[in-house]
């Protein structure tokens, strides 16, 4: 059976921050080394804060993706070994590379990303986020040369599947909403599951707005093959608890649909989906409230499906 690492992309949104995401996970995905060099005194006091057992990701400083293209210049050379010398402080497994998606691998780029997984310790593993080959074939040459070099294909594993094989699988989740606002209902999430089951360990990084709850519901899954509430009610009821913190009026059903449509509730006692179900069933009109929403939907809306 597969291992399984299950976190979020970073604790700087969470109550408590490290010690009190550790609490509830054991693993994360260190974003902050992306934009700046960590102190190696910082990464000290990060590892010092969370169990031993307790697994970092780091991912690479932007001067090697971004800054340098990937060709390995002895800036990006020097800023991956800073990132290196930050996993190696963290006891960190795994070092992303993420490069934009204006970025086409030639032959300098598919040579750099060979230096660059080089430099990586035995026990490190290098992972490539190539955006310009999200949801479609990577190059010959890039593929072959991450076979041979032991990179892992990251990808979002509720779009597409690793194009690369290996005994360790590396995600990065953020699905199909734009600019990250979007939540994982419970058949995408055993959807994830059973795509990540071809490998020895994998590694699962949410990076939604509800990064937290969707890595938390998974993680329950995971551990006992039962999905938790997403709200404390039930159909109508539910919907209306996921709109009452932020929903704004007046709204029309397309509004509300684009707005709140990717959030998840708990249609049933054993069912969470997209709020888009019951929303898609309002007449097209202008509501002034959310009373007035689920007014509209109660006439439409199956017993059952009223909380």
């Amino acid at each position: 059976m597969a291992e399984s690492l299950v976190g979020a992309g970073g604790w700087g949104y969470f109550s408590g921050g490290l010690e009190a995401y550790a609490k509830a996970f054991r693993f994360v995905e260190v974003n902050a080394t992306f934009y700046r060099q960590i102190a190696d005194s910082t990464a000290r006091r990060w590892r010092a804060q969370v169990p031993s057992d307790f697994v970092f990701s780091v991912k690479a400083h932007r001067d090697v993706s971004h800054g340098d293209h990937l060709r390995a210049s002895a800036q990006a050379r020097a800023a991956f070994a800073q990132s290196l010398r930050t996993a190696r402080l963290l006891r960190a497994p795994f070092v992303i590379l993420e490069t934009p998606a204006s970025l086409r691998f030639d032959s300098d780029q598919v040579k750099g990303l060979r230096n660059l997984a080089a430099m990586a310790p035995g026990g490190t593993s290098v992972g490539l986020e190539a955006r310009a080959y999200a949801g479609s074939d990577l190059p010959a040459s890039l593929r072959r040369a991450m076979g041979e070099s032991g990179v892992l294909d990251v990808v979002d594993l509720s779009q597409s599947r690793p194009r690369v094989a290996g005994d360790a699988q590396y995600t990065r989740l953020f699905g199909p909403g734009p600019h990250n606002v979007y939540e994982f209902d419970d058949e995408e999430l055993r959807e994830i599951d059973r795509r990540g089951r071809d490998a020895v360990r994998v590694a699962f990084t949410f990076h939604g707005v509800r990064m937290y709850s969707d890595a938390a519901r998974f993680l329950t899954f995971k551990r006992t093959g039962v999905f938790p509430q997403a709200t404390p009610s039930r159909g109508l009821s539910s919907l209306e608890a996921v709109l009452s913190p932020d929903a704004r009026f007046p709204s029309s059903k397309d509004d509300l649909v684009r707005q709140h449509g990717w959030k998840v509730i708990d249609l049933d006692d054993r069912t969470r989906a997209h709020a888009v179900c019951l929303l898609s069933a309002l007449p097209r009109q202008t509501f002034h409230n959310v009373g007035e929403v689920v007014q509209a939907l109660a006439d439409g809306v199956p017993d059952a499906k009223k909380g």
